[in-house]
């Protein structure tokens, strides 16, 4: 299931929890897009903190996703990952290596705030400013 979370309007955030489908991409998509649409760059937050698993058919439209975005990875500017398993961590890790113009980062369940403000950091014009 996802959830999406109250963020800055350059952050796109969401609660990533049980097992995840397909469907659940029809709600992902268009906020991430929503985004894009209104900001050159933009941060990704996820808290997976709850998350167990993906369908196959979810998975297929992750990578879809994914691969229609190639050309834009440099608009993503930060992504945290909220994370108690190792494998997302790992993961994480990987594709901060993988991603160079995308800075990654974990947090642990419990630091959402501290991970939403790290990932809305790329913004410190705004922060700054106040706005």
């Amino acid at each position: 299931m996802i959830e999406t979370l109250p963020a800055p309007e350059y952050v796109a955030a969401f609660r990533i929890s049980g097992t995840l489908h397909s469907a659940d991409y029809d709600v992902l998509i268009p906020a991430i897009e929503a985004k894009l649409e209104h900001n050159e760059h933009i941060g990704v937050l996820a808290d997976m903190a709850e998350f167990d698993h993906m369908t196959p058919a979810a998975l297929w439209r992750d990578l879809v996703y994914a691969v229609s975005k190639l050309g834009e990875y440099h608009r993503f500017k930060r992504a945290a990952v909220i994370a108690d398993k190792r494998w997302i961590e790992n993961t994480t890790k990987l594709a901060d290596k993988l991603f160079p113009t995308t800075e990654m980062r974990v947090f642990h369940h419990g630091e959402l705030e501290e991970a939403m403000r790290w990932v809305a950091g790329f913004r410190s014009d705004l922060i700054d400013s106040g706005s």
